[in-house]
């Protein structure tokens, strides 16, 4: 293993399916000086097998098997197990173009940043293209340059995903994952780029996203996207505090959206010990930033609570 080692860290969860594109494309990478660490989080599937194969196959393959822990478990134990100058991440149905680790690493030792990140594209699971998003513009960006793309560019989820891009190993230290939730990448926003003096991104797509069946919002999947409000009101808090009025107001109402969005999917009344105190939450941060929305949007909820004891 080399001064400059990528360790590369794959989550294996019901990947059957799709693992051994994923890792193919890693494997296959113009970059060579690579540490590629298969988590495979208690997968029920054949995934387990196919992990140790590719180890048995390639040196620069560890893997590791735990009981499930989730995605954020998952990373976490690979960044404990770690070697590497560098992290990157990659999601286990996902595939990634043979030159982008060495593009993204140019990108961090050419502009001295701390994290590059490059352009994605939505495929299906044919490999077609599955929706059409504006280009990234190549540029190095300063703190609150970075806040303004999460917060304000149009699709900027490009901005908040914790896999296309690299890291110098230090963001890391000390810094895990948050498990037990979902919406992972989003409660990193914070923490991830106040660690970072610069933020290198470069325009070239390099990683493709595998658009999978089964992600329509219902049910007890709509409540549990409530932990993305989490992630909202995190850095709606940094923002205030930070005296950035308008990437404040855009963070509150994101997660009034949202919030909105669920009403619409579950029974408040049923859900109301979980939903009301996040309502709250959400009414009060869109009053501070002199949105009265927050008021409409504690005025349904109790409507909708109200409804669901009548029925």
């Amino acid at each position: 293993m080399g001064k400059d080692t990528i360790t590369v860290i794959i989550p294996v969860y019901r990947v059957e399916r799709y693992l051994e594109k994923c890792v193919d494309s890693v494997l296959g990478q113009t970059y060579r000086d690579l540490e590629i660490i298969l988590v495979d989080d208690g997968s029920p599937d054949g995934c387990g097998g196919i992990c140790d194969r590719y180890a048995a196959a390639d040196s620069r393959v560890k893997v590791i098997h735990k009981p499930n822990g989730g995605l954020s478990s998952a990373r976490n134990a690979g960044l404990d197990a770690a070697h590497g100058r560098y992290i990157g991440f990659v999601d286990s149905d996902d595939y990634i173009d043979p030159a982008m680790y060495e593009k993204l690493l140019a990108a961090l030792e050419r502009t001295g940043a701390d994290m590059s990140l490059c352009d994605v594209i939505y495929v299906d699971e044919q490999g077609q293209r599955a929706a059409e998003i504006p280009p990234l513009p190549q540029e190095v960006l300063r703190p609150e340059q970075a806040y303004q793309r999460v917060e304000l560019a149009r699709d900027g989820w490009r901005y908040v995903t914790a896999w296309n891009r690299l890291y110098r190993r230090e963001i890391f230290d000390g810094l895990r994952f948050r498990e037990g939730k979902i919406h992972e990448d989003e409660l990193a926003v914070v923490p991830v780029y106040e660690r970072c003096a610069a933020v290198a991104v470069i325009s070239d797509v390099l990683y493709w996203d595998v658009c999978r069946p089964g992600s329509i919002m219902t049910g007890s999947a709509a409540m549990r996207r409530l932990d993305a409000v989490d992630a909202y009101l995190d850095r709606w808090a940094h923002y205030r505090d930070r005296g950035w009025p308008k990437l404040a107001r855009a963070a509150a109402e994101k997660a009034y959206a949202l919030v909105w969005s669920v009403m619409d999917k579950v029974d408040v009344a049923a859900q109301r010990e979980t939903l009301g105190p996040v309502v709250r939450r959400v009414a009060r941060a869109q009053t501070a930033c002199g949105d009265m929305r927050g008021a409409r949007l504690w005025l349904r909820y109790l409507r909708r609570r109200r409804e669901g004891r009548e029925t």
